[in-house]
């Protein structure tokens, strides 16, 4: 029981921590800055899906939100087919971001088009990557402030029981 109190606080605190740095983030902007980007954009995500897994039981409350709030996370996160192809633990860079496949255009790493020169493509690639962005970091933003309503909140005595159990076994 502790461990699952222990387990749901972290979380808890990730996800705010996540949400501080997806609003510190600011919207997406134009032109070739949009690259460099979507690599903090997709490190945010990357940080928290590797550490830690969106259990949707620990919050009874906003079961809903909690899921929806999963699936922004898988959806931008790790997949070694989709747009973030580094390896666990590793940072998404320029060189493992994979964009394209859209319009004609062949997939390639961030990098690739960034340094592209034709400038119809540019246009493409960089309003693939505003989409995207603008489709999963706003409502993420919400749906962490959803989930980490007080109702979802342990209670104290048992947070405080946990978290000092924990700290005697250091």
């Amino acid at each position: 029981m502790f461990k699952k109190a222990i387990n749901k606080v972290e979380t808890m605190n990730q996800l705010e921590q996540m949400q501080k740095e997806l609003s510190k983030l600011g919207p997406a902007p134009n032109g070739k800055e949009i690259y460099d980007y979507a690599v903090k954009f997709f490190n945010i995500i990357v940080k928290f899906q590797d550490n830690f897994a969106l259990n949707i039981d620990m919050f009874p409350k906003t079961v809903k939100s909690a899921e929806t709030l999963r699936l922004h996370i898988t959806n931008a996160g790790r997949n070694e087919y989709g747009w973030v192809r580094a390896k666990r633990g590793e940072p998404v860079t320029l060189h493992n971001l994979y964009l394209g496949n859209v319009y004609g255009i062949w997939t390639n790493t961030a990098a690739f088009f960034k340094e592209y020169s034709e400038k119809d493509v540019q246009q493409i690639i960089q309003n693939q990557i505003k989409s995207f962005v603008n489709s999963h970091r706003e409502p993420m933003i919400n749906l962490i402030s959803e989930v980490l309503q007080k109702n979802n909140k342990p209670d104290n005595i048992l947070v405080k029981s946990a978290m000092k159990m924990k700290s005697n076994t250091k």
